[in-house]
């Protein structure tokens, strides 16, 4: 059937497994398809879209509405019942919330129908530095997160309008480019541990010195609910936002005191229309093995840092976040937790 959904909804916070692997047809598929106007895009796109129905299989389309007004018309009506249409600007919000809707929708929605045909063009538009490479984390993360999965992807990128760093991260991660003549592998893509490695290379920028600063400890964390609740309502984050920066700052000073060195330290700022909250604590490296980007599938085992709590606790709080960044090593752990103060 057709239908429109203003964007992701509420992922669970844990969800069933992906159907059994039964072959060939449960390996991931993940393609780009780069194109110069729409009715260029439908000479790949149509006769892809078709053969999901033809199949049986679950077909969805989330794009711009150019796009999907063409598809619209070379694919005929009868086609297009269905297939479900959503708008590309509702479903790509942030990086999380598409990934955690994902998960969502394909268990509970598309998987039990058979084997999931996404046309995805991701929106690129209006985004700053930080959000454009944490978007093109989250395509290679797709390689990651749903290989094995009943699931073929086609993700839709406009070459007459895409600066090039975003046609050059396409290329990277994308183990296959597509187009009217059929498939072929991308010769710059990137192994998604490479290339998650990169995207965490390097110093974050260091806090204004303006900061408010808090430092905690295990007995310190109801005054630092009180801190941060205070703080954000000073910065300008609206008050029904509140409670989730607080419970994701909660869950990562609590992770710091357990796995850490059982201290840490806080710092709150406002720039370029985000909330920011750095969180710092001198104890064990976390593991980071893409970490937070799937939901927990067993109860937490407390294995420490980078087992089973922290990877419920990371996927918590990088779904209550617009952009979550983690530096971790020898000298300690540093989370940067980004909030958006227009609630976009």
């Amino acid at each position: 059937m057709s239908a429109h959904r203003a964007g992701p909804p509420q992922a669970r916070d844990v969800l069933p497994e992906a159907p059994p692997q039964t072959g060939g047809r449960d390996a991931l598929v993940h393609r780009a398809v780069p194109y110069g106007w729409p009715r260029e895009l439908a000479l790949t796109a149509v006769p892809y879209l078709r053969a999901g129905r033809r199949a049986g299989e679950a077909v969805v389309v989330i794009a711009s509405e150019p796009v999907r007004v063409t598809l619209r018309e070379q694919l005929g009506a009868e086609t297009c019942t269905g297939i479900e249409f959503i708008d590309s600007g509702d479903w790509f919000g942030g990086p999380m919330r598409a990934l955690a809707g994902y998960h969502d929708r394909m268990r509970a929605d598309w998987w039990p129908r058979g084997r999931l045909r996404l046309l995805a063009e991701p929106v690129w538009d209006g985004l700053t530095p930080l959000e454009t490479r944490e978007w093109q984390r989250h395509e290679s993360l797709l390689n990651v997160v749903f290989a094995g999965t009943p699931t073929m992807m086609m993700c839709a990128y406009d070459t007459a309008s895409l600066p090039r760093n975003v046609l050059d991260g396409m290329a990277r991660t994308h183990p296959e480019l597509t187009g009217p003549d059929g498939p072929r592998p991308s010769p710059a893509y990137t192994d998604p541990a490479e290339y998650y490695a990169e995207c965490n290379a390097g110093a974050l920028p260091p806090p204004p010195t303006a900061a408010a600063h808090r430092a905690f400890g295990a007995g310190g964390l109801p005054s630092l609910r009180g801190f941060l609740a205070a703080g954000a309502a000073r910065l300008g984050l609206p008050e029904g936002r509140t409670l989730p920066l607080v419970l994701a700052v909660n869950e990562v000073a609590t992770m710091i005191v357990r796995d850490g060195g059982g201290h840490g330290s806080v710092r709150l700022w406002a720039e370029a229309g985000e909330l920011v909250c750095d969180v710092a604590g001198p104890g064990r490296a976390l593991t980071d093995r893409f970490l937070g980007y799937t939901p927990p599938r067993l109860p937490p085992a407390g294995d420490g840092p980078g087992g089973r709590d922290a990877e419920g606790a990371m996927w918590a709080v990088r779904r209550l976040c617009h952009i979550v960044q983690i530096r971790s090593g020898a000298g300690g752990t540093q989370i940067r937790l980004h909030v958006r103060l227009d609630g976009g």
